[in-house]
Order: C-alpha cells, then sequence, then structure tokens
C-alpha cells in the first residue's frame, strides 16, 4: 500500500463568518467543522494528517491538540499554493502521496475520497482531482480538457472566454499529488495576479505542460463539497447533516416520530426498535440499547442507556444506565451510574 499524507488548509479567517473564532473551528452538529474533513482525510487512508493554521492558530492547535494532527503555520494567508509551500518548507523530504483538502467543507463524501485514492493508485496518476458537472457553475473555475478529454488546466470564471463558460464541470480544489512531482514544481507558481496570491490551480496546467499524468473522480453529490463560508451556509450544512444522520437511524430500524423536532449527533448510537419522540435531542457519544422511548422533549448528552429504557421529559448527562430503567417526567440527571438514581425509577 502507498504511503498518504493528507494537508488540511485552514488558516483562513473567514470574513463572512464575523466572528472571532477561526472559520473551521465552528461547529456542524456539535463538531468543530475541520474535524469532519480530518476524519475523512483518515478514511482514505491518511497515515499522518497536518492542518494548516493562521488566523486564531492558538485556538486552533488547542482544539486539536489531542487529536493526533500536526500543525503548519501559514502567518500570512497569500493563497492555497503559499500553503502548500508552508507545508513543504517545513518537510525534510516530500511524502509518497499528498491529499489536499479544504478544512471547511465538512459534507465531504467519503467514498468519492477513497474512489479518488484507488483511481490515483490504479492509474499511477501524478495527479488526480475531483471534479463535479454543476447544473449552473457560476463563479467556480472551470475544469478544461483538450480533444482526447484530458485535462490541461482550470481557469477561473472572470478569466473564461463565452465558450469557456458554457462549461459545466468544475474545480472542487481536492488534489491527490505524487509528492516528488508535486515539491519539484510547488516554488515555481507565480503570484502574477491582481490578489497577489500564489493558486494551487496553477500546478494543474504546469503538470500538463510537463507531460505528466493527470486524472481525475467526478463526484455525483453536489451537496458532498458545500464550503462554509457565512452563517447562512453554516446553517444550510447543518441541516444537511442532521437529516443525513436522522436518515441513517431510519434506515437502521430506529423510529423517529417528527423529524423536524429531533436532533441527534453524529457519534450518537441508537440499536433498532427504539423510538425518539419529538423534542428530543441526543448529542456527544451517546449509546442507546433497543427498545427504548425516548422524549418527548428529553435531552441526553455523552451518556449510555440499556435496553428498554423509558425517558420522557429528561434530561441525562454523563450518565450510565442498564436495562428496564423508567425515569419519571422531568427527572434531571448528571454523572450517575445505573445503580444510583435520582428522580427515575427501575
Amino acid at each position: 500500500m502507498q504511503n498518504i499524507h493528507a494537508l488540511v488548509l485552514a488558516a483562513g479567517k473567514g470574513v463572512r463568518m464575523k466572528s472571532a473564532l477561526p472559520k473551521v473551528m465552528h461547529p456542524v452538529l456539535g463538531k468543530p467543522m475541520v474535524m469532519y474533513v480530518i476524519d475523512a482525510c483518515r478514511f482514505a487512508g491518511a497515515s499522518e494528517v497536518h492542518v494548516v493554521t493562521g488566523f486564531g492558530r492558538d485556538v486552533l492547535e488547542k482544539s486539536l491538540r489531542n487529536e493526533n494532527v500536526k500543525f503548519v503555520v501559514q502567518a500570512d494567508q497569500l493563497g492555497t499554493g503559499h500553503a502548500v509551500q508552508c507545508y513543504a518548507k517545513d518537510q525534510t523530504v516530500a511524502p509518497e502521496n499528498l491529499l489536499i483538502v479544504c478544512g471547511d467543507t465538512p459534507l465531504l463524501s467519503r467514498t468519492t475520497l477513497q474512489q479518488l485514492r484507488e483511481k490515483h493508485f490504479s492509474t499511477q496518476a501524478d495527479l488526480t482531482m475531483m471534479t463535479l458537472n454543476m447544473q449552473e457553475p457560476g463563479l467556480y473555475g472551470r475544469i478544461i480538457r483538450n480533444e482526447q478529454g484530458k485535462i490541461t488546466g482550470i481557469r477561473e470564471a472572470k478569466d473564461c472566454d463565452a465558450d469557456q463558460l458554457k462549461i459545466r464541470e468544475i474545480n472542487l480544489a481536492v488534489y491527490m499529488f505524487n509528492g516528488k512531482e508535486l515539491f519539484e514544481r510547488l516554488f515555481k507558481i507565480k503570484n502574477n495576479n491582481r490578489q497577489k496570491e500564489y493558486y494551487l490551480t496553477d500546478l494543474v496546467e504546469m503538470f500538463h505542460n510537463d507531460g505528466l499524468k493527470i486524472e481525475s473522480v467526478i463526484e455525483s453529490d453536489e451537496t458532498s463539497t458545500l464550503g462554509i463560508n457565512s452563517r447562512v451556509d453554516l446553517a444550510l450544512i447543518n441541516g444537511i447533516m442532521k437529516q443525513q444522520v436522522l436518515k441513517k437511524h431510519l434506515e437502521n430500524g430506529v423510529t423517529i416520530v417528527d423529524t423536524l423536532q429531533t436532533l441527534i449527533e453524529p457519534d450518537v448510537e441508537i440499536l433498532p426498535e427504539t423510538v425518539i419522540q419529538p423534542g428530543t435531542m441526543i448529542t456527544g457519544k451517546t449509546r442507546i440499547g433497543s427498545g427504548c422511548e425516548i422524549g418527548p422533549n428529553t435531552m441526553i448528552a455523552s451518556s449510555v442507556l440499556g435496553n428498554n429504557v423509558k425517558a420522557p421529559f429528561c434530561m441525562i448527562t454523563g450518565s450510565s444506565f442498564s436495562d428496564n430503567v423508567s425515569f419519571e417526567p422531568f427527572s434531571h440527571i448528571e454523572n450517575t451510574n445505573s445503580g444510583k438514581i435520582h428522580g427515575g425509577k427501575k
């Protein structure tokens, strides 16, 4: 198996978030959005994950200190190419393969990342990119292909001519590079643009001109690579992920009476034949057994409930209970095990 390192670009301030918190620290269903990206990289086989930090780096690095990631500082945010240059300067040797992703895309598809990895290895590509065919590509960078269908470059929308603007295939800013070929060209990127920034996309044309092999995988779900640039985007993606999580539980045999009035975070486990009544919020690493009835209007955080538990109008935090426990309505329970039930009965 070829080795993969991952680089997560997370240095930006996110001006439109209007927040003192680094953009990638804003939570999506209870977890910082960047954690979903880190987890996806590991799922795709990354043995090391490096996170590029900049704005609010102390807060971000403190939050991720127990997540087994390494940090790269981009003190001045001079573009995506510059971020990768900062990483390269920290390395004594180039990684065998480098997966580069953006830290503000928590819906990034693990399945498509796996496909990208497999395509990269099976074709022995020097660069494999993730693209998407959009009905309304708008201001996204267009993928330019030659008559043979090979990728020759990426053209920003503002630089496209009339024919190029008709192209619907766009760049999703997810790349797998041959590390050696990347490092040999990375510092050749120029900042000859209005923003005086170094763009990673310039490498695509450079690779093509040098006769290197460029491959791609096409993402089929437009939502999977939605980036978060504002609190409107944050609310939208929270809603999408909420429905994805609820759908998973429904398909696994859990009854959710009203999906509009139920919130379940991604790390929650619920066994089949349990019923979730409206107004219920289940968070953290909670595990709920089979045959339970939770709610209505119940909050459970980081707790373990056995089978056949009844919990109406309850608040349960950091607690563990065995099978066949029935709580009195309006029970408020914290840091308790099944031997000590306050406000409940067994």
